[in-house]
């Protein structure tokens, strides 16, 4: 069950970043929303789960929508990599975690990108992008990242709470998991 949710989660995401929000956001300015997703089901899943689930979203992404495969995926792979970090934390469940590691993801990828162009040949000025374009994105990613956390979290919620019984009784009882 936990499976389809993921898949679901990923083909809502891929429709809302590259249909619904190429037609509706602010001045160009859109939340990236498989960036959301890759750090909220990191903080759920795990740094494996979260680094492959944010790897092949990205990958798909990219085959589909770039012309640079790779980059948009090196990023979704950090940002869940990242939020395994937070993994069955005390305080992961809070949000906030999950949206300020999607924040720094979408940092983070928007400057790869930003970098690949500047080597490809694009003249900007980086500053300016960073002021009107990626921190503006970075905070719409990060405010998705909270809807997004607490969907998954409450559609999660029995396969997460099975997962940690299990991890705790097998830790109590001197075995490794």
């Amino acid at each position: 069950m936990r499976r389809l949710y993921i898949v679901v989660a990923m083909a809502v995401g891929l429709y809302l970043d590259s249909v619904f929000f190429a037609k509706v956001n602010i001045s160009g300015i859109r939340p990236d929303v498989l960036m959301a997703m890759a750090a909220s089901l990191g903080v759920l899943l795990g740094m494996k789960n979260g680094a492959i689930i944010g790897l092949c979203t990205g990958l798909i992404a990219d085959i589909l929508f770039s012309p640079r495969i790779g980059l948009s995926a090196m990023g979704y792979m950090f940002a869940g990599w990242i939020g395994g970090i937070f993994y069955q934390k005390y305080y992961a469940d809070n949000i906030i975690i999950p949206a300020l590691v999607a924040f720094a993801g979408a940092i983070f990828k928007e400057c790869v990108m930003a970098v690949a162009s500047a080597l490809s040949g694009a003249r900007f000025s980086f500053f300016a992008v960073l002021g009107t374009y990626i921190i503006p994105c970075a905070l719409l990613s990060a405010a998705v990242c909270m809807l997004f956390h607490a969907i998954m979290r409450r559609a999660l919620a029995s396969q997460l709470k099975v997962e940690r019984t299990y991890e705790h009784d097998s830790h109590a009882q001197g075995g490794v998991k």
